[in-house]
Order: structure tokens, then C-alpha cells, then sequence
């Protein structure tokens, strides 16, 4: 997160919980990108009021999952303490581009113990933005749901060269404890950044005073270098290695004994060449092994055979972007590639003793998936209050397995083609596909109060490796996917009006996705498949901010997400609900406290929610800072203060053998937390 390391720096909690934009003809763009940072300074900023532009962390958030649950139209779904799933109207996992750093990333857990938000130090980036919809084709293919970007950018150093911070912090129930670094050394012409963090907790207790099975040690470490290699060349190279281990999960049938990743990404900026303002080049490469299984951690069984997979998955890729900039215009275009490699075996161990003794299935029997992309973008200023936005991109997708015909299971009977071909009646093992993905936007500012921004778009989302190509038999249960299926083409209509004026400011929006092709997943006796249908998806959000007086500060967020396809209601669709803020600020401390609620949701998909509707639910939040010294902070509060019982409708079902009670993975009960940084 951001640090303002002036001396005048108060506090994360003094936050606005709004996820909405200031207007496009300020400089915010059309893109609407909500930008996640902490607001350490009372400062005014130079381009107006931008309140509406951040949205706030008002308590410790250990997952980049977890820390979005903070924006308005945003959720994610729990599993445990680790690997929190975003959700962005509705949308979620192959629908959303996660970019950290310019590197794509993706889990190696078939059951998405590990989305590639799970590997994303939050303490260590500077800037974390959510775009919303579908709203740029630079971002690569697909996004329909949105893009998170997770950005480094280049320190602030102090006049003795060096700047950095230290932090450590305790949250209570859960026993979790953690602590990090961030220090950077150099000088006008280049830097050197490290940075760490180590975090262990416990399970924590619901408000029902039940043990969640939600314990994990996480550890994360980077570096980061830059250097101007000429007035108008910058070379940039980082890598970061996080390592989870020992996790449980309430909301799965197995543990993680280790998840590991590594990520290398260099990023090569070249200024004024030829006609071209700004030439950029990003590489990356990241690795992902995991391993889950339901004994190493804790015995969740009491048969004598274990079950067991090991899994990994490899992104690599690049971009190159141009930027050409006339007084009225903005041209970017360029190309840009991404491969991910996957695979995923089940063993049954009969000893529980790490032996593997037999090949149950090949879950991703090798599965490879490549995309190659041509765009270009125009912004255009047609009058002072008037941007246009024009994009186009055209991808090249390919998809194959290299291991569908080896034999797996029983007398090869989860050998993957077979398994195509009971459910599918195809052998196929390869698919190519086209796509054309659009954006046409138009901004406008309607008097010195008021903007509107409309979007219109076009998206082209291929299926993922499990969508497509798992292949999983097991005790009389299937997961199989579906090598036969489309492409998802969705196309949107956003709109979005934007108020700003003395002390309000507020900003409301309406969006509808049309889905031709939507990938639905299905239930047909003891298996688990896919198709494709159509579907809709609409809502509204709201958010607002009134600063009441100098030192008292109300805002509101609200936010309202439908979806139905062919066969009734989409899964993974949370309800109406509401954050509320109140916050008082007086010199070097603050004090906050705010309200969640969410409405019962009836709902659902029994296939892939629970097969329930989720009662709703208010919840109490409070916090506060005290800013010790122009260097020293301490933050402090307390979640659920009344102790709820509660679940989000989107959370995973209950699996935990040791609390069969549980529908869903509750959300922690009552529990306060203390937070102490250094800054320097």
C-alpha cells in the first residue's frame, strides 16, 4: 500500500469506504480505476476532491482477496483463512485479469485453494487499482468482469538516500500473528527495494464459538531494481517468492501442505522515439507448485488410504505497448502473448505416508493454453467536456492437453479421453479459436457538479484449463470437463453519473452483460460438467461521501448484483449489500466505525452455492489510529464487535469433517486487532 512518509502522515483508518471515481475531466480516465491506497494525509489533492476515487482498508486484511472485499460491487469467496476468490459483479476466476507488476499469474489448485490473488504481498505494492467491467483492451484478452493491477512503483527516497518501514501486528481469535520490512536504497539515477513479510495464524472461532479450520504459515520476500540507463531509457527487473504452508480449509476435502510461487518480470521503458512518446516492454515468468492432501496437515479421514495432489502450474509472457500523445489525443496500441502450462495428478497414498502407490486420475493431464494478442486504443477530447474512448483487440487462442491419452485409474478407466468421450461423446484434445473484443466509450461533463461516463463493450473470455480439460474420477464422483465448449462473448452497457460539490460527493451506476456461450457448470447425477448457455447479468452500485464537519465524515456504498442464464440463476451471486462509515478525525488520531450488512439471498445454483438460501446478516466493525510520532503509527480495533454468526452467500460450503454443523465457512467472530509501523 502507499505510505505518505511526510511528517504530517496520520492514518490508514482514515479512510473513504467508497469504491467509485472522480470525473473523468479531472484526469481520472475512462477506465474508472478504483484505486486501493492508504490515505496517511489530510492534505487537500491539487485536482479537487478525490475521496471518490479511493476506497478504504479499515482493519488488517493478510489476503489481496480479502483486502477487495473493501469495494462497493465487489466480494470474494472463503475457503479459510488463505486464498480468498475476487468476485466483481458476479464475476469471478477466468473472468477477471489479475496483473501484478505486469506479470500474469495462475493457481495451481484445481479446487482454487490458490487464485493468483493468494500469491500478491499487499503490504509490499504501492499501488492496487480495480477496474470494473470492461472498460480497455490493453489489459489482454478477456477482463469481462474487471482487471486488478498491482503496481511497484518507484520509491520516494529520503535525502539520505534510503526510505522503507517496519510493521507488525496481532489479531486476536485467530492468534495470527505477522511481521514485515520494506527498505529502498539509491539515488536519482536508480534504486534497490527488498521487502518481506511472515505471517502465522491459528484457526479462528465464528460467532457460534465453533473452531474454522482456517490455520496457515505464509512467508513472502522481493526485490525490486530500477535504473535510468539513459535520460529517456529505464530498465526495471523484480522477483518475489511467496511460500504458504501447513494451510487448512473449512471449504475443501483436502489441506495444503505447501503452495510456492516465484515470480520474474522485467519491465524496459524507452522515451521519445521517432513519432512515439512512450515505447514499453514487460516480460515475465511465474511457477506455481502446490500440494494438497488429507492427512499431512490433518488426519481429515479415518480410512486407512489417503488421498493426495500434487500440482503446478507455469505463466510466462510479455507486452510491448506504444504511446503516442497529441494535445487532443492518446494512441496506445501493441501486442501482447500468455502461456500457462497446468498439471494435476490424484494419487491414493495407502499408507498415508507420502508412497503415491496408485495414479487415481490425471485431473489437468498436462493442459497448455496460449493467447496472442493485437490491439490499439484512442482516447480523444472532442470539446473541453467531451472524451471519446475507442479500442480494439483481436486475440488468437489455443488450447491443448499432451497427456489425455495416458492411462489413469483403475484399468485406465480415468484415463481423460475416455472420460471425454462418456460425457462429451468427443475425443478431441486440441481446440483454436478467434476473438474480437471492442471498447466504445464516451465521457462527458455536464455542468461543474455533474459527468456521465458510458461504456459499451465487447469481450471475448476462452475457457480455462478445468472448464475444459479436467479429468477427475474418484470414489464414484466425476469432474470432467468439456473440450467442446465456446468461447464466452459478452457484451456490456455501463452507465455512470458523477457528482461532486462542496462537501458531497456521490456516484451512481447501471450495468447489464449479455452473455452468449456462458460457461455454466452442472450437476448430472454423480458428476460435475459444463456447458454453455445464455445469460444475463445486471445490477447497480452506489457509493457517497459527505464530510458533515471539519473532523466527521459519513459515506456509503451499495451495491446490487443479479444474474440468470437458460436454467434459472447464475451462481455466485451475492446480494444487496451495504457498507456504511463513520469517521472522526481530530489532529493525530482517529476513530471509526463501520457497518456491513448484506440481504438474504434465495438466489442461488445448488450445482456450485450451497443448496441453500443465506440468511442475511449486519455486522459492527470498529477502528481507530494514533499517530505517536511523524513516524511512528499505531492502529487498533475491533471486527464483529457483537460477536455474529454470519456467512457471504458467495462463501464455500462447509467440508470440514471435524464441524459437519456448518453450511457454510463462517466469517470470524468477534476479534480485535493492533497494528504498529515504522516509517523512515
Amino acid at each position: 500500500m502507499p505510505l505518505d512518509r511526510t511528517p504530517h502522515a496520520l492514518a490508514t483508518a482514515v479512510f473513504l469506504a467508497s469504491a467509485a471515481l472522480v470525473a473523468p475531466a479531472q484526469g481520472q480516465g475512462h477506465d474508472l480505476a478504483i484505486e486501493l491506497v492508504e490515505v496517511t494525509a489530510r492534505a487537500e489533492p491539487a485536482g479537487g476532491n478525490t475521496l471518490l476515487s479511493e476506497t478504504p482498508i479499515t482493519r488488517p486484511t493478510h489476503d489481496a482477496g480479502e483486502l477487495l472485499r473493501s469495494v462497493t460491487g465487489m466480494t470474494a469467496l472463503r475457503r479459510g483463512g488463505r486464498g480468498f476468490d475476487p468476485i466483481i459483479r458476479g464475476q469471478s476466476q477466468s473472468n477477471l485479469n489479475v496483473i501484478a507488476n505486469g506479470a500474469y499469474s495462475y493457481g495451481a489448485c484445481p479446487g482454487r485453494m490458490d487464485p493468483p490473488s493468494t500469491y500478491v504481498g499487499v503490504d509490499s505494492f504501492d499501488s492496487v487499482s480495480v477496474i470494473k467491467g470492461h472498460r480497455s483492451v490493453i489489459y489482454g484478452a478477456g477482463g469481462s468482469g474487471g482487471t486488478l493491477i498491482f503496481e511497484h512503483l518507484r520509491p520516494e527516497l529520503g535525502a539520505n538516500g534510503m526510505t522503507g518501514s517496519f510493521t507488525t501486528g496481532y489479531t486476536g481469535n485467530s492468534d495470527l500473528s505477522s511481521v514485515g520490512g520494506d527498505f529502498a536504497v539509491g539515488n536519482e539515477k536508480g534504486y534497490v527495494r527488498v521487502f518481506g513479510a511472515i505471517r502465522e495464524s491459528d484457526n479462528y472461532e465464528d460467532g457460534n464459538g465453533d473452531r474454522v479450520a482456517s490455520a496457515f504459515e505464509s512467508t513472502s520476500a522481493g526485490l525490486v531494481a530500477g535504473i535510468d540507463l539513459q535520460p529517456n531509457t529505464y530498465l526495471e527487473i523484480s522477483h518475489e517468492q511467496a511460500s504458504e504452508d501447513d494451510v487448512w480449509y473449512a471449504g475443501n476435502g483436502m489441506d495444503a501442505v505447501f503452495a510456492d510461487s516465484a515470480s520474474t518480470s522485467a519491465k524496459w521503458v524507452q522515451r521519445s522515439v521517432g513519432a512515439i512518446d512512450t515505447l514499453e516492454l514487460t516480460a515475465y515468468l511465474s511457477d506455481v507448485d502446490h500440494l494438497m492432501d488429507n492427512y499431512s496437515v490433518r488426519n481429515r479421514s479415518m480410512m486407512p488410504n489417503g488421498a493426495a495432489a500434487p500440482s503446478t502450474s507455469t505463466t510466462w509472457g510479455g507486452r510491448l505497448l506504444a504511446t503516442i500523445t497529441t494535445e487532443q489525443a492518446e494512441l496506445r496500441s501493441g501486442i501482447d502473448y500468455r502461456a500457462n502450462d497446468r498439471s494435476a495428478d490424484l494419487y491414493m497414498d495407502m499408507g498415508k505416508d507420502g508412497s503415491y502407490d496408485m495414479l487415481v486420475a490425471r485431473m489437468w493431464p498436462a493442459a497448455e493454453q496460449r493467447q496472442a494478442g493485437l490491439f490499439a486504443e484512442m482516447d480523444y477530447r472532442s470539446s473541453p467536456d467531451d472524451t471519446l474512448r475507442v479500442g480494439l483487440r483481436l486475440d488468437q487462442f489455443d488450447s491443448q492437453v499432451r497427456e489425455a491419452t495416458l492411462s489413469a485409474g483403475m484399468m485406465g478407466s480415468a484415463t481423460p479421453i475416455r472420460l471425454y468421450e462418456q460425457f462429451y461423446n468427443t475425443t478431441e484434445t486440441r481446440s483454436d479459436d478467434y476473438g474480437l473484443s471492442a471498447v466504445l466509450g464516451w465521457d462527458r461533463r455536464l455542468d461543474p457538479a455533474h459527468s456521465v461516463s458510458v461504456n459499451l463493450s465487447r469481450s471475448v473470455r476462452t475457457p480455462d484449463s478445468s472448464e475444459q480439460w479436467i479429468a477427475r474420477s474418484a470414489n464414484g464422483a466425476f469432474w470432467v470437463g468439456n473440450p467442446t465448449l465456446n468461447a464466452e462473448i459478452h457484451q456490456q452497457l455501463d452507465l455512470t453519473l458523477m457528482h461532486e460539490s462542496g462537501r458531497l460527493s456521490w456516484n451512481a451506476s447501471v450495468f447489464v452483460d449479455e452473455v452468449n456461450d456462458y460457461i455454466e457448470r452442472y450437476a448430472e447425477g454423480s458428476a460435475d460438467l459444463y456447458r454453455n448457455i445464455d445469460a444475463t447479468l445486471f445490477g447497480s452500485e452506489l457509493d457517497a461521501a459527505l464530510q458533515i464537519s471539519e473532523r466527521w465524515r459519513a459515506r456509503v456504498g451499495i451495491a446490487y448484483t443479479r444474474g440468470h442464464g437458460d436454467n434459472g440463476d447464475l451462481a455466485q451471486i451475492a446480494p444487496l449489500e451495504t457498507r456504511l462509515n463513520l469517521d472522526y478525525q481530530h489532529a493525530d488520531w482517529a476513530l471509526g466505525l463501520e457497518w456491513v450488512t448484506a440481504q438474504r439471498q434465495n438466489h442461488f445454483d445448488p450445482a456450485v452455492d450451497v443448496d441453500a438460501a443465506t440468511p442475511g446478516f449486519g455486522v459492527l466493525h470498529l477502528y481507530g489510529h494514533w499517530n505517536l510520532t511523524g513516524q511512528l503509527l499505531l492502529e487498533a480495533g475491533v471486527e464483529n464487535l457483537f460477536d455474529k454468526a454470519y456467512a457471504y452467500h458467495v462463501n464455500a460450503g462447509n467440508l470440514d469433517p471435524f464441524n459437519p454443523e456448518a453450511v457454510r465457512v463462517n466469517e470470524p467472530g468477534r476479534q480485535g486487532w493492533v497494528k504498529l509501523r515504522y516509517a523512515f
